[in-house]
């Protein structure tokens, strides 16, 4: 998911530096909804279990190639799937340009025979474009503005918030892998040192499992909401912008939280911010390890791999250092 919203910020640059391009944005209908309106860019949601196999994307490919008459296609995604489909295009006499995903330079980095930070993804997808000739340069975020609307302000005066008279502090505690997540435990530890500071605290996850551990924090401890389940996923994200900071591990809330503009503190165990995914413009708020430790780490390019040697990564992250960040 954060992939997908890592393309907003390359797509609205290159739009600005070239104003008689247009874009159709294929992906799922979920994802398309993070897309903001914008002339030059149309997000189309496409249910993908509709066009299952090989011939399936063939006739997906025939639909869109009717629909939207494409000059060029541009895939940023670089998998099976969208192998398949630009291959397709290719077939049609459409120029298709791939994303360099770097896995060689990423092979390095994981077995740690090197240090050096890859380029963000965001200018991954730039230079991509660039491949295609177009040229541009990053615009300045924030990158994403959703508005609040009676939902949101339903939740708040539910609540009683309807003032900001302390921080708001986020805290998004789960990740796709295990691998990834601090704990519950350390999670509980830090809500009780920003709630002793009269900060409250919003609850970010998805999931039934997520939600349901969240609720209980919710019900629990005074001054602690949880937003899981209780909101549409971009209020979520208009209640997100209005926070002082966000505590996450490597997730697409760190995203988010980074493309909305706000502070994020981000943890990190199993993955490593040298592959380019770290959370732009909040690099000096990343929270690792101890170097002595890091080659203890068993790291993957999703985070899906604990330590094989046991090391236990989440009893090694230092709480006084998070906290600092927060402020």
């Amino acid at each position: 998911m954060g992939d997908v919203a890592l393309t907003i910020p390359a797509l609205l640059s290159v739009a600005q530096s070239h104003p008689s391009l247009t874009f159709t944005v294929i992906t799922r209908p979920f994802f398309a909804r993070f897309f903001p309106e914008h002339p030059q860019i149309k997000a189309l949601g496409i249910e993908l279990d509709e066009y299952a196999g090989f011939f399936g994307l063939k006739k997906l490919v025939n639909e869109l190639q009717a629909t939207h008459s494409f000059d060029g296609v541009v895939d940023l995604h670089n998998v099976l799937r969208s192998k398949i489909i630009t291959s397709f295009f290719k077939r049609k006499g459409i120029e298709r340009v791939t994303l360099d995903k770097l896995r060689g330079e990423k092979k390095l980095i994981l077995s740690g025979k090197s240090e050096n930070r890859l380029p963000h993804v965001m200018h991954q997808y730039l230079n991509t474009f660039k491949n295609a000739g177009f040229k541009s340069d990053l615009i300045e975020g924030p990158w994403l503005d959703p508005q609040p609307t009676s939902e949101l302000r339903d939740f708040l005066n539910s609540n009683h918030l309807q003032e900001k008279k302390e921080k708001w502090v986020g805290i998004a505690p789960f990740a796709a892998h295990e691998a990834k997540i601090w704990g519950i435990t350390n999670t509980q530890n830090l809500i009780e040192i920003l709630t002793s500071k009269g900060y409250k605290v919003f609850l970010f996850g998805g999931g039934q499992n997520e939600v349901e551990i969240l609720t209980q924090f919710h019900s629990t401890s005074k001054g602690v909401y949880s937003v899981a389940g209780a909101i549409s996923f971009m209020q979520e994200l208009a209640l997100m912008k209005q926070l002082d900071s966000l505590v996450c591990m490597d997730s697409s809330n760190m995203h988010f939280g980074c493309m909305l503009g706000i502070k994020v503190v981000s943890i990190w165990g199993a993955t490593t911010p040298l592959l380019g995914f770290y959370p732009f413009g909040n690099e000096d708020y990343i929270v690792e390890v101890p170097k002595k430790d890091k080659k203890l780490l068993t790291l993957s390019r999703y985070g899906d791999k604990h330590a094989k040697n046991g090391y236990n990564w989440q009893d090694h992250i230092s709480m006084e250092e998070i906290v600092n960040h927060i402020g």
